[in-house]
């Protein structure tokens, strides 16, 4: 919008303030204490329990989702919380010429019964608490294709009841992931989110300066290197649950700004975190949606444990039909011509990774740990103890989709160095795992045997409520201004 067309609107809604003004109406008043909310009057017709109020006087306040005047009623649906209760007002109130769909108001008078036998407030008065001075889109008229549902979010919540669905849904999974982890013994600790060196993954970070002491700054992209000082520091269980920031693609399972859980447990391995992974997931999903069987896409997903439990070169034999044992790097490399797989710098170990994203990943519905990836693959987990050239990670996957990726953590602070070491020789710069020597340093005072995991909260999310892309489950995503 051009700065003369924000400021011919700023002066309409100036002009249409002061006529309420004038009109001895106060378009904004401070406060209103209802007696009950819309919901709660919701609840009540809906397990009839109303009957005993007819006749009180009910207090009550909302947003006007629908109004609809005849010659003799109007008819109000208020609108709150994804609740709707009906008022009944008489045309000559004075302050109903002045409201319109989209205004929040207040209502105070008896309960009753409507003629076709539903519950409703019969107005003695009503109040103007919030003018909605640009009424909203009528209701259902406003879903995915429309330019309100990413840019008008918080109307589309208004006015999508699926998408406020969603919004809520991965509220309440974030909320369970908690309960779960601290029923478990874990403590709930931040880490920063400015870092000197970002680190705990292989991404394009978000820089800043700090200028109070001269020196460039990145978002996080992963909290794990700051959590594994936790486990350094004698806490034996800890989680964090909150934003990432990676500067890279915005697409259905992408958003630069992402939620995770991040947990890291001492004297555990990747065994131990697959259980604790596939009993956290079940136990959020199933106080979401008070089943562990979801349904997504044209599946029936269950998270019951124990899921299933695999190896990536079986996978590769499995799904694709790919022996990566037998398989020369001159076959690896035309393979991934073949499925236009790039690739800048060939190393066997990442480039039979990306052959399994590629032919395998879709294929895993059910909640399925792969585990046992070729070493290159990550610079944080520990050597497997029995299959040389592999390490001990899995990730996991449902619906077609990682949600959660796991090492038995690397607390040897020499290889620590090397591995850092030698992501700078196998990738270029802006792939490699930056060197963090304090971090070496840190874990050179000794860290336990530790396992970590760290999961997805808004593919997860997606997943259980159906929706097609994470921008669907999180509040605010990032799109384009223009």
């Amino acid at each position: 919008m051009s700065e003369r067309q924000s400021r011919d609107k700023i002066e309409e809604w100036r002009m249409l303030i002061a006529s309420l003004r004038g009109a001895g109406v106060e378009p904004y008043p401070h406060s209103y204490s209802p007696t009950h909310s819309v919901r709660a009057l919701n609840e009540l017709r809906r397990q009839a329990l109303l009957d005993p109020w007819l006749g009180m006087t009910i207090k009550t306040a909302g947003r006007v989702s629908d109004i609809r005047r005849h010659p003799n009623v109007v008819f109000i649906d208020l609108y709150e919380d994804g609740a709707r209760f009906q008022v009944m007002a008489d045309p000559k109130l004075p302050l109903l010429e002045h409201i319109w769909r989209g205004d929040f108001i207040g209502v105070e008078g008896p309960l009753v019964k409507t003629q076709r036998g539903d519950y409703a407030v019969r107005a003695a008065s009503i109040v103007l608490l919030a003018k909605a001075v640009q009424p909203l889109p009528e209701w259902g008229k406003v879903d995915r294709d429309s330019p309100f549902y990413m840019r008008y979010r918080s109307v589309a919540m208004v006015l999508d009841l699926q998408l406020r669905w969603r919004i809520a849904a991965r509220a309440k999974l974030i909320q369970a992931f908690r309960e779960a982890m601290w029923k478990r013994g874990f403590l709930e600790i931040p880490t920063p989110v400015l870092q000197p060196i970002y680190g705990g993954a292989a991404a394009r970070p978000f820089t800043t300066k700090i200028w109070a002491i001269d020196e460039e700054w990145y978002l996080r992209i992963s909290p794990e290197l700051y959590l594994k000082r936790y486990i350094i520091a004698g806490f034996p269980k800890v989680f964090e649950i909150g934003p990432q920031f990676r500067n890279e693609d915005i697409d259905a399972l992408h958003n630069p700004e992402f939620w995770s859980l991040e947990a890291y447990q001492a004297y555990a391995d990747y065994k131990d975190i697959m259980r604790l992974t596939e009993e956290v997931v079940y136990e959020a999903v199933s106080s979401v949606l008070g089943t562990g069987v979801v349904k997504y896409r044209d599946w029936n997903i269950n998270f019951n444990p124990p899921w299933r439990r695999i190896t990536l070169h079986d996978a590769l034999r499995e799904f694709a039909g790919v022996d990566p044992d037998k398989l020369t790097d001159d076959q690896i490399k035309e393979r991934l011509r073949e499925l236009q797989v790039p690739i800048r710098v060939y190393n066997r170990g990442v480039a039979l990774v990306k052959l399994f994203e590629k032919l395998v990943e879709k294929k895993l519905v059910e909640p399925t740990f792969v585990m046992d990836y070729p070493e290159e693959s990550t610079p944080l987990c520990k050597p497997h103890r029995e299959r040389p050239g592999l390490v001990e990670r899995f990730e996991a996957f449902v619906g077609g989709h990682e949600v959660a990726n796991a090492y038995t953590e690397l607390n040897d602070p020499v290889r620590q160095y090397e591995y850092f070491v030698r992501e700078e020789e196998l990738f270029p710069k802006d792939e490699a795992h930056p060197l963090d020597w304090d971090f070496v340093e840190e874990l050179s005072f000794g860290m336990p045997p530790t396992g970590g995991v760290g999961i997805g909260v808004d593919r997860l999310a997606m997943i259980i409520t159906n929706a097609e892309s994470i921008k669907d489950v999180i509040p605010y995503p990032i799109v384009k201004r223009g």
